[in-house]
């Protein structure tokens, strides 16, 4: 296909449209929610809570009134979603599984610092996972500060070792929340969490990159390599451009002029 051109107003368009702020409704009930995160993909977790928590409201503005307990199940129940880091700490889908493996198995990556401290605390890394193979899920107090050096930081985290060993099981996949009571997380295992129809493929770097790229596009409407980076899986390409690219060569993507800007641009196809 060739490239399209596009004025600012069609991309507004497209962005709101694809962000399921306009457009038909959903079907109501658990299927309007399933179609409405496909779209997104992944849902943030903010502790804020005025009106309600983040993540009702953004579910609210797509679907109208909606049943809570409907979020709580895909969530808790059916495991349709789980809590990971997407972009920051959100509802992802397990679908996605493969797609978040990759951080899972890279985690800390170059965090030299963190490394050398989780080296030096293998006994509370082993306390917590031989607790939450026996008595899981558990909240936070659910376990002994058996750190042999202490974590230092000069912020919040400065001291919380259990916490940040719990956090750092978490983000290589070893442990998932496995519920919350109020806005306390309750941890257990991820063997044990896991529905047995999760994907738990291990994809080369490229389909990784290709799968989450397509995510963000349909998320964005239109878009840059810098704003697919940003989207989703924040930060978690090699090289956007050339991700990009090759789904335009696969027929996945369109390139696209956007009037007033010097940048190529894309939308998914």
């Amino acid at each position: 296909m060739d490239t399209l051109d596009l004025d600012t107003r069609v991309v507004r368009r497209l962005a709101v449209r694809r962000q399921r702020l306009a457009g038909p409704s959903p079907v109501p009930g658990p299927d309007g929610l399933r179609e409405v995160l496909r779209d997104l993909r992944c849902l943030q977790i903010d502790p804020i809570n005025v009106v309600a928590r983040s993540p009702l409201l953004v579910l609210w503005s797509r679907l109208g009134r909606f049943d809570p307990a409907d979020l709580d199940a895909l969530l808790w129940e059916e495991r349709w979603l789980f809590e990971y880091w997407a972009h920051a700490a959100s509802m992802v889908l397990t679908e996605d599984l493969p797609l978040h493996r990759r951080l899972m198995r890279r985690h800390p990556g170059g965090d030299s610092r963190m490394a050398a401290w989780v080296e030096a605390n293998g006994e509370l890394r082993e306390h917590v996972l031989c607790r939450l193979r026996d008595a899981g899920p558990l909240p936070t107090d659910g376990f002994e500060d058996r750190a042999a050096v202490p974590w230092e930081s000069t912020g919040w985290t400065a001291g919380r070792n259990v916490e940040r060993m719990l956090e750092l099981l978490w983000f290589q996949g070893h442990i998932m929340v496995a519920g919350r009571r109020g806005r306390t997380r309750l941890w257990d295992l991820a063997d044990r969490r896991l529905p047995a129809w999760a994907d738990r493929t291990e994809l080369p770097d490229t389909e990784v990159e290709e799968r989450s790229a397509e995510h963000a596009l349909r998320a964005l409407g239109a878009g840059r390599a810098r704003d697919v980076r940003r989207h989703f899986v924040r930060e978690r390409y090699g090289d956007a451009v050339a991700t990009l690219e090759r789904l335009v060569a696969r027929g996945r993507a369109v390139r696209a002029r956007v009037s007033g800007s010097d940048e190529p641009w894309f939308v998914h196809a």
